[in-house]
């Protein structure tokens, strides 16, 4: 296993570049009924979909997209458990976030959100955003606490525009901006200290 390259780390989680040589895991993680229902997906994603997806960045789009390797720090090496993303749109300095936390044993632990307080940690102090934003359904309320404890707010509801588990449920909007980023930054931290 190639060794983990870790951009931002906090005590339960760290955040690193993707990683080819765990392009397959990152498919296995997105066939897991979790993602697949969190994501809304009616069907598996096919491992060219996942590829196209992960490697993208290295065939000219990288301008667009940010994407991370979640690492799970409370075992004895980091150990890689989920992916995150950030797509970008630089002429408004905003980006959409996503993340997914393939590893079942690192569900419910916290990982997920410090994950998402790195990735926007890393979008306010390193891309220079100003704003953060996720779409979420109702339902899923552990993904939203996650979120909040990460320094999301809720913006508002999109009704009935969505299903979760064959039922029709609404999206909750949520977005993070630097001014209220719950800190401490990772990344200042690192440049005071080099």
């Amino acid at each position: 296993m190639t060794e983990a390259v870790l951009w931002l780390r906090g005590s339960k989680a760290g955040i690193g570049p993707i990683r080819t040589d765990l392009i397959e895991q990152y498919w296995k993680w997105e066939q897991e009924i979790p993602t697949i229902v969190g994501f809304n997906r009616q069907t598996p994603q096919q491992m060219a979909t996942t590829r196209e997806i992960y490697t993208s960045a290295y065939e000219g789009s990288s301008d667009r997209q940010i994407k991370f390797t979640v690492y799970d720090l409370g075992r004895p090496e980091p150990t890689p458990v989920g992916t995150a993303m950030l797509l970008l749109d630089l002429g408004l300095d905003v980006a959409e976030y996503t993340i997914s936390i393939g590893e079942e044993a690192a569900r419910g632990r916290g990982v997920g959100t410090e994950a998402t307080l790195l990735v926007l940690d890393y979008a306010f102090h390193v891309t220079g955003l100003e704003c953060v934003y996720l779409t979420v359904l109702e339902p899923n309320t552990g993904a939203i606490t996650a979120y909040e404890r990460a320094g999301f707010r809720r913006q508002g509801l999109r009704r009935n525009s969505n299903k979760w588990l064959g039922h029709r449920v609404n999206e909750v909007h949520m977005d993070a901006v630097p001014a209220e980023f719950p800190g401490p930054s990772q990344v200042k931290i690192q440049l005071r200290t080099q």
